[in-house]
């Protein structure tokens, strides 16, 4: 009878064993994403507060100008009606130090502002909310805001509207001339009214939507030459001789609108810039991305209020950015703990492998798996699956 209880004991042991070793993997990836989650959200609901800001009075507000402002249509298509505005501005930078736009309370970054002469190292980190870009019409109605002002000293910005913007307000005749003001927000500033005299300026509308964008920006007495000779570059910086934007230049054109390297194209469709529009990956057609049950998926999920509601307890309790993630979380944990209870109820691997994929599934509902990824791990599943059942069938 002892020797047959140490066997027993034995055979449940090495079982035992076997089981855990099927399971393992499940622990390790719960272990995994547990670890990413991390263990304090209760400092995620207590940011330090930033304080309000104190006004700038009159007397100290910094200087600003707008130069020259050019609206173009039917960018996206030769029939698309979206709108473009491109301005050439200045927020000066001052000749002393620590002065007009360069000081530690507009940028993030004020390093070389204070040099005798500054020459600021981050241009482009004008803290958010200072001022805006707004485009009235000629009663001065609003129509678009850009918020985001690219740099400090001389540079371009673009106010971009998608359609029906060129026939609404763009080059609506009745609405014309329209123009561009730079504002400063009040949060920060007591500011005083707009003026053509400094930061408002009339838009001048081109036809021709992208060849006129294109003949602009190259041209020899376009908006990117007169950049170039009000910061004192020498000739051909921006614009190259043969009149085609060169690197620095499209520096600035990229800042004022991203894309406009594809966009800009003379009569012959030919790019105005020296570094041309082909790129490595332009041609490439993603493999799987438009998927239309993912397509139908996501706009439903868009749509309702499980991804704002995913995205909340993500950023206040996990510190992920991506509801997806925490959705996803959520059914993985869930998952394992159904293939563990299948494991120790059926003691049979394989069903509590399966009952891990069926209870994971539903997360594609929440973004937590795509269905590209599911149909590629079926192919795989059903592969492999195929491999076990023939060996079986060549066994018996």
């Amino acid at each position: 009878m002892g020797r047959n209880k140490g066997v027993k004991d034995s055979s449940k042991l090495i079982y035992i064993k076997k089981n855990l070793i099927k399971i393992l993997p499940l622990y390790l990836v719960g272990v995994f994403f547990l670890f990413l989650s991390g263990v304090s959200p209760l400092e995620a609901q207590q940011p330090t507060p930033t304080p309000p800001p104190t006004p700038i009075p009159q007397p100290s507000l910094p200087p600003l100008r707008i130069y020259e402002a050019y609206g173009y249509d039917n960018l996206a298509s030769s029939t698309s009606k979206d709108y473009l505005v491109l301005v050439r501005y200045e927020l000066p930078i001052g000749t002393s130090p620590l002065s007009e736009w360069c000081k530690p309370e507009f940028l993030e970054n004020s390093t070389g502002c204070d040099s005798s002469i500054p020459n600021p190292d981050y241009r482009y980190s004008l803290k958010d909310g200072l001022i805006s870009a707004i485009f009235y019409d000629k009663n001065d109605v609003m129509h678009v805001v850009q918020p985001k002002i690219p740099r400090i000293g001389n540079g371009l910005l673009g106010i971009y509207a998608d359609a029906p913007a060129s026939t609404d307000f763009g080059f609506n005749g009745s609405l014309l001339p329209s123009k561009v003001c730079l504002v400063l927000s009040d949060s920060y500033f007591i500011p005083y009214p707009n003026s053509n005299n400094y930061n408002c300026v009339n838009v001048q509308n081109e036809a021709n939507g992208t060849i006129s964008l294109a003949n602009q920006v190259s041209s020899d007495t376009g908006i990117l030459y007169d950049l170039e000779t009000e910061i004192g570059l020498p000739l051909h910086t921006l614009v190259s001789a043969n009149g085609k934007v060169t690197p620095s230049g499209q520096v600035y054109l990229e800042e004022a609108l991203s894309g406009i390297v594809t966009i800009a194209r003379n009569g012959n469709n030919e790019t105005v810039f020296q570094l041309g529009v082909n790129r490595p990956n332009q041609n490439f057609d993603p493999v799987g991305y438009n998927v239309p049950l993912q397509a139908s998926i996501d706009q439903e999920l868009n749509s309702s209020k499980v991804q704002a509601n995913l995205d909340m307890v993500s950023g206040q309790y996990l510190g992920f950015d991506n509801g997806a993630i925490t959705g996803g979380i959520i059914f993985l944990v869930l998952a394992i703990v159904v293939a563990i209870v299948t494991m120790a109820t059926t003691k049979n691997g394989t069903m509590a492998l399966i009952m891990f994929a069926v209870t994971m599934l539903p997360s594609i509902f929440v973004g937590g798996l795509s269905v590209a990824f599911v149909f590629t791990f079926l192919s795989i599943f059903i592969v492999i699956g195929s491999w076990f059942w023939i060996r079986k069938a060549g066994a018996s």
